[in-house]
């Protein structure tokens, strides 16, 4: 009877133990974006399964547990929330698990682009890249049928940020939005 107990904890042990060593392990992110002209904010959350093997230690948007996106004015209130935005169509998120960077200089639709909120860029609030090509990677904030009615804070858009060029670069060019030159120029 003690060697068949001995034996049932051993096997139940191991089987255990193997079990244990193939369950998911989820890992959560943070991002919080604030645009460099008129102060919209894109917050959100994501997470996926740490103990996989991701294509060139990237995690694309179909690799998310979930994905959820907050849009927030330039006074801090929530305007819209995407929940599980990763299972809406268009949407392109990709994270390089190595330098925990979300990928965004590429084209909102490649594999180094952001497309998130409208995944469709037709309806609703969408922050995404613009590629290369034109000029300055950037990203920008747009809600595509004029909603929430907020004045365009960069060219036709209601934010964006360009990594490499200072706020005053940007009013020079001449396409910032009249409600948000004044307000720019005496900050700095």
């Amino acid at each position: 009877m003690y060697h068949y107990f001995k034996t049932a904890v051993i096997t139940l042990s191991t089987a255990l133990s193997i079990l244990i060593s193939t369950v998911a392990k989820a890992i959560t992110f943070q991002f919080d974006w604030t645009g460099q002209i008129a102060g919209f904010r894109v917050t959100g959350l994501f997470s996926y399964d740490e103990t996989q093997s991701y294509t060139d230690g990237i995690v694309r948007t179909n690799d998310l547990d979930f994905l959820n996106v907050s849009f927030f004015d330039p006074q801090g209130n929530l305007l819209r929330t995407y929940t599980d935005n990763h299972l809406d169509a268009g949407v392109n998120f990709n994270f390089d698990a190595q330098t925990k960077q979300i990928l965004q200089s590429g084209t909102y639709f490649d594999a180094d682009g952001i497309n998130i909120g409208d995944g469709s860029r037709s309806d609703g609030l969408t922050f995404r890249s613009k590629p290369p090509q034109s000029s300055t990677p950037h990203v920008h904030v747009d809600d595509w049928m004029d909603e929430f009615g907020f004045p365009l804070g960069f060219s036709s858009h209601e934010d964006v940020a360009f990594p490499t060029r200072t706020t005053q670069e940007l009013i020079d060019t001449g396409r910032v939005g009249e409600t948000y030159v004044d307000e720019l120029t005496s900050v700095q």
